[in-house]
């Protein structure tokens, strides 16, 4: 039988991984919860900083300047391209 405050303390904890991961995608962080994608039609790409910011610029580029365009989640690992719209699938990591 399962203590009543274990599972206090577990909801809590869940709830807390929950508001971090929030403040870690407004802050422009990437979670890890997928590999870094790059659009197959135009090239757009994703790279973390040092400090765990999300960045994309496009393949081509020789100095590598952060675009602020960010994919958007369209559904089960899949992502659209914010430059052409491309939909494509992410890699689950």
């Amino acid at each position: 039988m399962s203590d009543p405050n274990d599972m206090n303390e577990l909801k809590a904890l869940v709830m807390q991984l929950a508001t971090i991961r929030a403040q870690v995608e407004v802050a422009g962080g990437f979670l890890h919860d997928r590999e870094l994608h790059q659009c197959p039609a135009c090239g757009l790409m994703e790279d973390v900083l040092f400090g765990g910011k999300l960045v994309t610029y496009w393949r081509q580029t020789a100095e590598p300047v952060d675009s602020d365009l960010r994919f958007k989640e369209v559904g089960a690992d899949q992502l659209a391209c914010p430059c052409c719209g491309c939909l494509s699938i992410a890699e689950v990591g």
